[in-house]
């Protein structure tokens, strides 16, 4: 396949390593490492990604025309560059990377965060979870979702200066953590009557708005605040919806 041995190509003329392409591209050493091997086709959004990060033309990069050359038009600017670092253990379906982008973007924008984040998801199952939750939290059992903020912010309240939270190094602000069980998200999807879609997507905003300094460890407003941001937030992106 013409795309893996162009992938290769670039990344050797950059000297880079395969591990830090990946971090470039926001993706899993592994997963990238299947596209140079393999030749599997990477999602779209990787895609634009990987011609984006080494200024050739989507279709020099598919192998469609040998000139490297981008013809750039004038474009709207654009919002910050987040980093969305994906781990998957379990495989899954195509939609899921894309859509953990879109709706980690669309929380952060909903939230007014305007720097670059930085942020590590791992799609798991409820074994996997479960390892999880015991190690870091000291909890025996499985669950949905799990969030490790890296910061101690404040709901609805970000600070007017993230200066002392940027990495000096890249810029990025590092978030935090999530983990999702795949696994249970398909079940609850079933036993709630809505799209594994919507379930996932569900989920990744209730652990953005965790790292971003949400909780709801009462039954009173700071659950219900919370609630209302994930349902305004579901709202804005398509087939999020509760209808």
């Amino acid at each position: 396949m013409i795309f893996n041995e162009r992938l290769r190509r670039l990344r050797k003329e950059r000297g880079l390593t395969q591990v830090q392409t990946a971090e470039h591209l926001s993706i899993a050493w592994r997963n990238y490492q299947r596209l140079e091997k393999d030749g599997n086709a990477p999602s779209f959004l990787t895609f634009v990604k990987a011609a984006e990060f080494f200024g050739v033309s989507l279709d020099y990069l598919a192998g469609r025309t040998d000139a490297r050359e981008v013809n750039r038009g004038t474009c709207p600017p654009a919002g910050p560059e987040h980093r969305i670092i994906l781990e998957a253990e379990v495989e899954a379906p195509d939609t899921v990377e894309p859509l953990l982008r879109r709706v980690i973007s669309a929380a952060l924008e909903a939230e007014g965060m305007d720097l670059p984040c930085e942020i590590n998801v791992l799609l798991t199952d409820d074994e996997g979870i479960h390892q999880v939750n015991l190690d870091m939290r000291g909890v025996d059992r499985p669950t949905d979702v799990l969030s490790f903020p890296m910061f101690q912010l404040i709901a609805g309240e970000p600070p007017t200066d993230w200066t002392d939270f940027q990495d000096p190094e890249t810029g990025l602000v590092p978030l935090g953590d999530m983990c999702i069980s795949l696994e249970r998200a398909i079940a609850q999807a079933k036993e709630f009557g809505h799209s594994t879609r919507r379930e996932v997507g569900y989920l990744t905003i209730h652990s953005m708005l965790h790292l971003l300094g949400y909780d709801h460890l009462d039954e009173g407003e700071e659950k219900k605040k919370m609630r209302g941001r994930e349902e305004a937030i579901a709202a804005s992106i398509p087939n999020m919806s509760r209808d």
